[in-house]
């Protein structure tokens, strides 16, 4: 009996626990060597200073004014200003956003473990320090940037509305009522370390809505949306737009539409699902068999559809190097000539469509989808960060698409995002000076 009950260590738990182990170590080595792979971390770290001590000096600053230059609202700086003991000087804050960014990827593993039952410790920690790898995260972690706050409370709210679907919601009790709370307002905190991350709070009262629950848990989800979304109401009223007047004018919001990032938009999200449609439970085999399929038809009408308004109200060759994500930089790099690197560009924005739309089968992923290339449209500049690496979280969280976790399928997401992070610090390391 007592051989039965024991698990055999296999090679790959040993391989995975080691490749775990070396990875988290190169994290912590880009935080003591400066690194900066997603491009602006020195230059963002020093507007993000420049704020801090602006709440330092007072909570209740004005911020209908241009001195706060951020696109994200006060509060982080309100935290730290309030009960951060190691904002004293830049390298213990430094220090103290790298000790919270680690909540990410803690959280992460435990959501992981909440889908997927099945899967054992040494995987789960294998995929969790993939997220590790990413450019953005590195980059946010190690410079003090605010988007890692957001991703904490969406992976709370992801893991809290788990812990809510095993409960009797037909019944008000005490610990009904405080899940329900919890949700409510760790989800709305998402918007208000991140606006973009609004998808979440809204996400989170369709799911209670879903469910078999008590009408008065029902009403009070939406109660507690109303009260947790004033004072960003008020933010808005102040500033006259969902960002800050310094961020708002220099991202021309609300003044005109980008075309091109809709498609740009599309090869970010199909980068991040591309090597999980190859391990998704739909599998890659079937894909090739459907290519032909009436969604196929679909996506080629609204593709040229696409093209025709892109040409006609669009200027490919006076588009700036700035964002877009990796498809642009590397065209760029490769394809001197614009006319040719316009129709390789076009390529990649439908094949990118195909991904994305054989990827995403569910009703509720395909409104993400939605939602981030109606963000995309009215969003500049728009960049890679944006959804780094917040598609590969919801991949294995919100997303309904179910993947196949095995030690192979791991092992290939892992050297895929591996070659990533090493091309992304190459590509800044050459072309910043």
């Amino acid at each position: 009996m007592e051989n039965k009950e024991k698990k055999q260590i296999t090679k790959d738990d040993i391989l995975s626990i080691v490749l775990s182990i070396v990875t988290i170590l190169y994290f912590f080595y880009g935080f003591y060597f400066n690194e900066n792979s997603a491009g602006a971390g020195p230059y963002d770290f020093e507007l993000i200073w420049s704020n801090l001590q602006l709440f330092k000096e007072g909570i209740f600053v004005n911020l209908d004014n241009y001195n706060y230059n951020d696109s994200r609202t006060p509060l982080p700086y309100i935290i730290h200003a309030l009960l951060n003991p190691f904002t004293e000087n830049k390298l213990n804050f430094r220090y103290s956003v790298l000790i919270i960014s680690l909540l990410v990827p803690i959280l992460f593993f435990f959501s992981i473990k909440k889908k997927y039952l099945h899967v054992n410790n040494s995987l789960i920690l294998l995929l969790t320090s993939i997220l590790t790898l990413s450019p953005y995260f590195r980059t946010t972690s190690y410079w003090g940037l605010g988007e890692n706050y957001g991703l904490i409370f969406l992976l709370s709210s992801y893991l809290i509305f788990s812990w809510i679907k095993k409960q009797d919601l037909n019944r008000i009790n005490i610990k009904n009522s405080l899940l329900i709370l919890s949700m409510c307002l760790f989800s709305s905190l998402c918007v208000y370390f991140d606006q973009k991350l609004v998808f979440v709070p809204i996400l989170c009262l369709y799911l209670i809505y879903s469910i078999k629950a008590n009408l008065y848990l029902k009403l009070s989800t939406v109660i507690y949306y109303i009260i947790f979304s004033l004072p960003l109401l008020y933010l808005i009223f102040l500033w006259e737009n969902i960002l800050p007047p310094s961020a708002a004018s220099s991202r021309s919001v609300g003044q005109k539409l980008f075309l091109y990032h809709l498609g740009y938009c599309l090869t970010i999200i199909a980068f991040y699902v591309a090597p999980l449609l190859l391990i998704s439970k739909s599998k890659f085999f079937n894909f090739k068999i459907n290519f032909f399929s009436r969604k196929l038809l679909y996506v080629g009408i609204l593709f040229l559809f696409y093209i025709i308004i892109i040409l006609l109200f669009e200027n490919f060759s006076t588009l700036p190097m700035l964002g877009k994500g990796i498809v642009h930089k590397l065209l760029a790099l490769i394809i001197e000539n614009s006319s040719m690197r316009l129709s390789f560009t076009l390529i990649a924005f439908f094949l990118s469509a195909i991904i994305v739309f054989e990827y995403f089968k569910n009703k509720i992923d395909i409104a993400f989808v939605f939602y981030f290339l109606i963000l995309a449209i009215v969003t500049y500049p728009f960049q890679q960060e944006y959804l780094d690496p917040l598609i590969f979280l919801l991949a294995f969280t919100f997303f309904n698409t179910k993947l196949i976790i095995n030690y192979k399928n791991t092992y290939f997401i892992f050297v895929y995002f591996l070659t990533f992070s090493i091309i992304s610090k190459i590509y800044y390391n050459l072309t910043i000076v």
